[in-house]
């Protein structure tokens, strides 16, 4: 073989190299980009299944569970008195001389609240002059509402209602109270230093109460935690009269963020003792086992047993005149 044509076959081995080498720089990216365009797609997937679902008439109580934070994998057996027993907040005399507009406020939130944009309705809800309106109340179960009404005039259909202290209903309405599918969620204000920082239940209503499939949820702010009480994140089940009332699928959340999944028993508010199971050392009674390994239990003492459902929740009323 003559020299040029030695030239020539190293020179066509070096572009078929570059010419590899690039291929397989190609397919590295395309690769990488399909995992991303994976993730995201399932990241929105689970974002509108979770905004999706309060227009559900009929609730998945099993797919809720995509709502909730990532469950971690330590041990966590708990003894605690309850779960961390929460308060509605109360809004400060701080909005005297502040302007609102019920019609044009109640009107921006229903559309927000209508195309499931959570975030905006969140946004709104902490707003000086919403927060203005909803403090204008001058009973605790009085409220402004907007939306559809009977003969009488009283909600009936599709509805939003506010209440004192950032409360906030928006769904089905029978005959003047929340009936049918509904969420209702507790805004508490930027200058809160309580731990909790949103309090809400998405699901079945019957006469004004959660009754049926739902959802409750707790927001938190890590810094007011603490390593010794029980943080509910979120009871998901069946509810009566807005108490657990049958198989309830918990998840607590620890002061890292860091979440476990429990099931126990709930009837009409009380838990019942887990079965084969005994009290620990405190005499406090096993109530939840953990999902992942039903050895492992959440303990009460025997006044947490009961009241366990949704508090905060108003009931009765009336609309107020616009």
């Amino acid at each position: 073989m003559d020299r040029d044509t030695n030239v020539k076959v190293a020179m066509t081995a070096g572009i078929l190299s570059v010419i590899l080498l690039i291929l397989a720089g190609c397919l590295l990216v395309f690769n990488n980009t399909n995992d991303k365009d994976d993730d995201s797609e399932l990241d929105k997937n689970i974002t509108e299944y979770a905004g999706s679902s309060q227009e559900s008439s009929e609730i998945d109580v099993s797919a809720m569970s995509l709502t909730a934070a990532t469950v971690s994998s330590t041990d966590s057996t708990v003894s605690g008195n309850s779960f961390y027993m929460t308060k509605g907040v109360v809004f400060k005399d701080i909005y005297k001389g502040v302007e609102y507009n019920l019609e044009t406020q109640l009107n921006e939130m229903y559309v927000y609240w209508s195309e499931n944009n959570m975030a905006a309705v969140s946004d709104l809800a902490h707003l000086e002059r919403y927060e203005a309106m909803s403090y204008s109340l001058n009973y605790i179960n009085d409220f402004y509402y907007y939306g559809d009404t009977d003969s009488e005039g009283k909600p009936n259909g599709k509805g939003l209602a506010v209440y004192k202290d950032g409360c906030y209903y928006f769904g089905d309405w029978v005959n003047g109270v929340r009936q049918g599918t509904g969420a209702w969620i507790n805004f508490y204000p930027s200058y809160s230093n309580y731990v909790v920082t949103e309090h809400s239940y998405l699901g079945a209503w019957e006469n004004d109460l959660p009754t049926g499939e739902g959802q409750e949820h707790y927001d938190y702010n890590p810094e007011y935690m603490n390593e010794e009480d029980i943080y509910l994140q979120n009871a998901i089940g069946i509810f009566k009269d807005g108490k657990y009332d049958g198989e309830m699928y918990i998840i607590i959340i620890d002061p890292d963020g860091y979440t476990t999944e429990w099931v126990g028993n709930c009837k009409e508010g009380k838990w019942s003792s887990v079965e084969n199971a005994s009290n620990d050392e405190e005499g406090k009674i096993p109530v939840l086992s953990r999902k992942s390994d039903s050895d492992e239990h959440i303990y009460m003492s025997e006044e947490g047993l009961s009241n366990n459902g949704i508090g905060g929740i108003v009931t009765g009323g009336k609309p107020v005149d616009k």
